[in-house]
């Protein structure tokens, strides 16, 4: 079992440990394992990273390689010149798995406006954006100002991988004021260096998210 598979299977089975815990209300077992699962989701993270520059370091050779580079320039405008009906499905599509999934560790999230606020057992607003890659390491959001307590940003990489920018209300706290609006909307810019994606923000050399949340415990 190489590297990779280690961490899907812990993953698979920190999952199950969290929805059997929430289903029993031990709230002490899901803060732990959720903490858990954050760390291994960060370490597929940067796997992947490493798969990817060690490739690009190497290079492509072959004609399946070529076949394969020639595929991926011929469908990247696709995705770059997606019209707004088609954006907002594919995004409705990727909100929804990332619902499911926490349906699927005990946490239930109710649509309360929108597609984009949702509300947490407790009352409190989540507000969740998605955006795809439209410059390399490069995301843009906007949630709805003063419309939601929380947020989560999930950026979509070139390919099937979806990032999650986890945000409580103590980033807003500290940053809220600062981050740029327009429109009725608060903007959100996500960059990744290296291995770590971080948010723009005035005034900052752009803010770690996991400094805020390692996990999903605030969406409770």
């Amino acid at each position: 079992m190489d590297a990779m598979d280690t961490l899907n299977k812990e993953k698979v089975e920190l999952l199950e440990q969290i929805a059997k815990a929430a289903k029993e209300g031990r709230s002490d077992i899901v803060l732990s394992a959720s903490e858990k699962l954050g760390k291994v989701e960060i370490l597929i993270n940067r796997y992947n990273q490493i798969v990817t520059d060690i490739e690009s370091l190497q290079g492509k050779t072959g004609d399946s390689g070529a076949i394969e580079t020639a595929k991926a320039i011929q469908e990247r405008p696709t995705i770059l010149h997606t019209d707004i009906k088609s954006a907002r499905e594919y995004g409705r599509e990727i909100r929804e798995t990332f619902l499911k999934k926490l349906t699927g560790i005990g946490i239930e999230l109710q649509q309360a406006k929108g597609e984009t606020i949702y509300k947490t057992r407790s009352g409190e607003k989540v507000g969740i954006a998605v955006a795809t890659e439209r410059q390399s390491d490069r995301w843009f959001l906007g949630l709805p100002v003063g419309g939601f307590d929380h947020a989560v940003l999930l950026c979509k990489r070139e390919g099937d991988e979806v990032i999650e920018i986890r945000l409580p209300k103590a980033f807003f706290s500290k940053y809220g004021t600062d981050m740029s609006q327009s429109k009725g909307q608060l903007k959100f810019n996500v960059s990744r260096r290296g291995n770590v994606y971080v948010v723009q923000v005035p005034k900052t050399d752009g803010v770690n998210p996991l400094t805020f949340s390692s996990d999903y415990s605030f969406l409770y």
